[in-house]
Protein backbone atom coordinates (compact mmCIF):
# COMPACT_ATOMS: atom_id res chain seq x y z
CA UNK A 1 0.00 0.00 0.00
CA UNK A 2 1.57 3.23 -0.72
CA UNK A 3 1.78 6.27 1.47
CA UNK A 4 -1.09 8.05 -0.02
CA UNK A 5 -3.17 5.54 0.27
CA UNK A 6 -2.31 4.73 3.87
CA UNK A 7 -2.62 8.28 5.13
CA UNK A 8 -6.04 8.53 3.21
CA UNK A 9 -7.69 4.91 4.86
CA UNK A 10 -6.57 6.49 8.46
CA UNK A 11 -7.96 9.42 7.54
CA UNK A 12 -11.48 7.99 6.71
CA UNK A 13 -10.99 4.81 9.63
CA UNK A 14 -10.63 8.07 12.09
CA UNK A 15 -13.39 10.12 10.82
CA UNK A 16 -15.25 7.17 10.90
CA UNK A 17 -15.09 6.43 14.73
CA UNK A 18 -15.28 9.85 15.38
CA UNK A 19 -18.72 10.61 13.50
CA UNK A 20 -20.64 8.30 16.51
CA UNK A 21 -21.22 5.37 13.31
CA UNK A 22 -21.21 1.68 14.18
CA UNK A 23 -17.91 1.55 12.54
CA UNK A 24 -14.75 1.92 14.70
CA UNK A 25 -11.54 2.52 13.60
CA UNK A 26 -10.06 -1.11 13.28
CA UNK A 27 -13.52 -1.52 11.22
CA UNK A 28 -13.06 0.88 8.88
CA UNK A 29 -9.03 0.27 8.38
CA UNK A 30 -9.73 -3.32 7.66
CA UNK A 31 -13.10 -2.55 5.95
CA UNK A 32 -15.31 -4.75 7.75
CA UNK A 33 -18.54 -5.66 5.80
CA UNK A 34 -21.32 -7.38 8.03
CA UNK A 35 -24.30 -9.95 7.13
CA UNK A 36 -26.48 -11.22 9.73
CA UNK A 37 -28.90 -14.37 8.82
CA UNK A 38 -31.09 -14.24 11.46
CA UNK A 39 -32.81 -17.90 10.61
CA UNK A 40 -29.47 -19.47 11.20
CA UNK A 41 -28.28 -16.96 13.82
CA UNK A 42 -25.28 -16.33 12.37
CA UNK A 43 -23.46 -13.70 11.84
CA UNK A 44 -20.67 -13.64 8.43
CA UNK A 45 -18.42 -11.31 8.09
CA UNK A 46 -16.11 -10.43 4.87
CA UNK A 47 -12.80 -8.69 4.94
CA UNK A 48 -10.01 -7.94 2.27
CA UNK A 49 -6.94 -8.94 2.74
CA UNK A 50 -4.04 -5.95 3.28
CA UNK A 51 -0.55 -5.65 4.37
CA UNK A 52 -1.52 -3.81 7.42
CA UNK A 53 -2.49 -7.19 8.77
CA UNK A 54 0.48 -8.96 8.28
CA UNK A 55 3.20 -9.84 11.02
CA UNK A 56 6.87 -9.11 10.43
CA UNK A 57 7.51 -12.48 8.34
CA UNK A 58 4.83 -11.58 5.71
CA UNK A 59 1.85 -13.63 7.23
CA UNK A 60 -1.33 -12.10 8.51
CA UNK A 61 -0.72 -11.67 12.00
CA UNK A 62 -2.71 -14.10 14.36
CA UNK A 63 -3.53 -11.26 16.65
CA UNK A 64 -5.72 -9.59 13.80
CA UNK A 65 -7.13 -13.23 13.37
CA UNK A 66 -8.29 -13.29 16.68
CA UNK A 67 -9.82 -9.40 16.54
CA UNK A 68 -12.06 -10.45 13.39
CA UNK A 69 -13.50 -13.82 15.38
CA UNK A 70 -14.13 -11.95 18.87
CA UNK A 71 -15.49 -8.88 16.38
CA UNK A 72 -18.09 -11.75 14.55
CA UNK A 73 -18.79 -13.17 17.75
CA UNK A 74 -19.39 -10.57 19.97
CA UNK A 75 -21.66 -9.28 17.09
CA UNK A 76 -23.46 -12.69 17.17
CA UNK A 77 -23.81 -12.53 20.73
CA UNK A 78 -25.24 -8.88 20.86
CA UNK A 79 -27.46 -9.73 17.77
CA UNK A 80 -29.09 -12.50 18.65
CA UNK A 81 -28.90 -12.11 22.46
CA UNK A 82 -29.85 -8.86 22.23
CA UNK A 83 -27.81 -7.69 24.77
CA UNK A 84 -23.94 -6.49 24.31
CA UNK A 85 -21.12 -9.42 25.76
CA UNK A 86 -17.47 -9.34 26.44
CA UNK A 87 -15.26 -12.02 25.84
CA UNK A 88 -13.92 -13.72 28.38
CA UNK A 89 -11.61 -15.97 26.79
CA UNK A 90 -10.58 -17.03 23.32
CA UNK A 91 -9.08 -20.60 22.08
CA UNK A 92 -7.66 -19.96 18.88
CA UNK A 93 -6.36 -22.85 15.97
CA UNK A 94 -4.24 -21.01 14.15
CA UNK A 95 -3.93 -23.69 10.36
CA UNK A 96 -2.66 -21.86 7.59
CA UNK A 97 -2.34 -18.29 6.50
CA UNK A 98 -3.17 -16.23 2.80
CA UNK A 99 -1.08 -13.11 1.21
CA UNK A 100 -4.32 -12.11 -0.69
CA UNK A 101 -8.50 -12.27 -1.44
CA UNK A 102 -10.75 -11.81 0.99
CA UNK A 103 -11.34 -13.79 4.67
CA UNK A 104 -14.58 -14.93 5.02
CA UNK A 105 -15.60 -15.29 8.56
CA UNK A 106 -18.50 -16.93 10.08
CA UNK A 107 -19.60 -17.16 13.54
CA UNK A 108 -22.44 -19.62 15.31
CA UNK A 109 -23.52 -20.22 18.60
CA UNK A 110 -22.68 -23.84 19.99
CA UNK A 111 -24.79 -23.10 23.22
CA UNK A 112 -26.48 -20.16 23.98
CA UNK A 113 -27.34 -18.93 27.83
CA UNK A 114 -29.15 -16.18 28.85
CA UNK A 115 -25.86 -14.76 30.48
CA UNK A 116 -22.94 -16.66 29.27
CA UNK A 117 -22.48 -18.09 25.58
CA UNK A 118 -20.31 -20.02 23.79
CA UNK A 119 -19.19 -19.67 20.18
CA UNK A 120 -17.22 -20.18 17.46
CA UNK A 121 -15.66 -18.40 14.19
CA UNK A 122 -14.17 -20.25 11.08
CA UNK A 123 -11.94 -17.65 9.08
CA UNK A 124 -11.77 -18.91 5.36
CA UNK A 125 -10.04 -17.82 2.40
CA UNK A 126 -12.04 -17.44 -0.69
CA UNK A 127 -11.09 -21.15 -1.83
CA UNK A 128 -13.32 -21.63 0.99
CA UNK A 129 -9.87 -22.85 3.05
CA UNK A 130 -10.24 -22.98 7.11
CA UNK A 131 -7.01 -20.75 8.28
CA UNK A 132 -8.39 -20.31 11.44
CA UNK A 133 -10.68 -21.91 14.27
CA UNK A 134 -11.60 -19.62 17.44
CA UNK A 135 -14.22 -20.53 19.98
CA UNK A 136 -14.72 -18.28 22.84
CA UNK A 137 -16.82 -18.01 25.67
CA UNK A 138 -18.84 -14.54 26.63
CA UNK A 139 -21.02 -12.96 29.09
CA UNK A 140 -24.12 -11.11 28.61
CA UNK A 141 -23.82 -7.58 30.84
CA UNK A 142 -26.19 -7.58 33.37
CA UNK A 143 -26.79 -4.05 33.34
CA UNK A 144 -27.53 -4.43 29.29
CA UNK A 145 -30.30 -7.98 30.04
CA UNK A 146 -33.92 -6.80 29.34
Amino acid sequence: MEDKQLIRKVEEAARAHKDGSPDVFLYSLFDFAFDYDAENEEVRMQIPINELMYNPVGFIHGGVMLYIADTAMGHLCAAFNEAPSVSLELNSQFLRTAKKGTLHARASFLKKGRSVQYAECDIKDEEGKLLTKITGTFYTLPDAQG
